[in-house]
């Protein structure tokens, strides 16, 4: 029997490849396959290649040790006070926090754009569908003019693509191309099933000044689960108000740059991370809130949930997770057309570019839920990664480029 080695898709299905001939063994399917197999073994290539060559690629984690529960060695302590933060709705300012430094040099940058920028590249939203690089955001001046023309491909493929019909990720994707070049009306919403990605674009929006963007803010509070977010009225408050008075709070340039201070953030349930998209198309999280709607499962971040509620919903998490996550170890159907056999492959690409982008520690305004359960579990099991805990100032974090420090 020809030796093999092991190749997993953005979603943790793996395939074997044959050492000798480089073949993907893909997973049987009851349709007859082959037709597609050629070219979609080129795209689970890619997208593992993708994954692999990650601009995070080197980030290293550093898990807290539960092994001494006592002394001056413990993380125990250092546990707890992470672990109590999901009982409850986040502290405003407590999650990725200014610092008086960066505060300091935010409030040094004396034109618009450089204000943008910057609040762009702290978002930790990266194009997942063209490479823009740092130096190309914003790049427009105040009537909408290249600056610099060593970027106008850019600007021209961004155009070309928007608008694009393909699905509802690739759409969005390009608008949020768009709104790091400097589009702060771009209709962008994200991948539709990275939930912390779709609410950090809404709060850069919001951030830079986009009045829409708090309506959507306030919207977001008034919805359930399926955004990913809580219903909650005090945040939604707060918005109207901070809309209503929109004018009266504004920086000089007419941007929220310190949004977070004022209504704090939302705890975001999302099942896709860094180098793993479990839900690229959100059929998790419609399921979740389908239980959660007609009341067989509890969301585990409202007030009166219990420690039982939220270990059951852990669990239904990870049945979904296992049952519903999509067979990208399966190959193309011959029955498939063209335009949907390449729709299933440019869908795994780009999960894999999603998976690769998002930052390892999180989004800054859009923090990752967890039931205090599921922490205490990583924790014991010494993979509670000391990095990712959401205290952890903006600056400090492995994604923010070190020149801005």
């Amino acid at each position: 029997m020809s030796e093999t080695y092991t190749i997993y898709a953005p979603n943790g299905r793996g395939v074997e490849i044959n050492k000798k001939t480089n073949e993907i063994i893909f997973a049987q399917n009851v349709e007859p396959t082959g037709k597609y197999t050629k070219e979609y073994s080129k795209a689970f290539l890619q997208a593992w290649n993708i994954m692999q060559n990650s601009p995070y690629k080197d980030y290293k984690p550093k898990y807290l040790d539960p092994s001494l529960p006592t002394g001056q060695s413990s993380t125990l302590l250092e546990f707890k006070q992470w672990q109590e933060l999901y009982l409850s709705d986040p502290v405003k300012g407590a999650i990725a926090p200014w610092t008086k430094q960066e505060k300091a040099y935010y409030e040094s940058l004396k034109t618009k754009r450089q204000r943008y920028k910057y609040l762009a590249i702290r978002s930790g939203l990266r194009s997942s569908v063209i490479d823009i690089p740092y130096e190309a955001y914003a790049n427009v001046d105040e009537e909408g003019k290249l600056i610099n023309k060593e970027y106008a491909y850019i600007y021209d493929e961004v155009r070309k693509n928007r608008g694009t019909l393909k699905s509802h990720s690739f759409s969005n994707e390009w608008e949020l191309s768009a709104l790091l070049l400097g589009d702060i009306n771009a209709r962008a919403t994200s991948a539709v099933g990275f939930k912390a990605r779709m609410y950090q674009v809404r709060f850069l929006q919001a951030q830079l000044g986009y009045e829409p963007a708090l309506q959507h803010l306030f919207a977001n509070c008034s919805v359930n689960l399926i955004s990913g977010l809580h219903l909650n009225k005090i945040r939604s408050s707060m918005i109207k108000d901070i809309a209503s008075n929109h004018s009266l709070i504004v920086d000089e340039f007419e941007m929220l740059p310190y949004l977070d201070e004022l209504i704090g953030v939302e705890w975001v349930i999302d099942l896709n991370k860094y180098d793993f998209a479990y839900d690229e198309e959100g059929k998790i999280m419609y399921a979740l809130y389908e239980d959660v709607d007609e009341g067989r499962l509890k969301d585990p971040r409202d007030t009166d949930s219990t420690s039982q509620s939220r270990t059951e919903f852990d669990y239904v998490v990870d049945e979904y997770k296992n049952a519903m996550r999509t067979r990208f170890d399966v190959d193309i159907k011959n029955e498939r057309n063209e335009q949907s056999a390449n729709l299933r492959m440019d869908t795994l690409i780009l999960s894999a570019k999603l998976a690769s982008l998002t930052p390892p520690q999180g989004y800054p305004n859009a923090p990752y839920y967890f039931t205090p359960e599921r922490l205490e579990f990583v924790y014991k099991k010494a993979k509670l990664d000391k990095l990712t805990n959401p205290t952890i100032p903006a600056i400090n974090r492995y994604n923010f480029p070190a020149y801005l420090r």
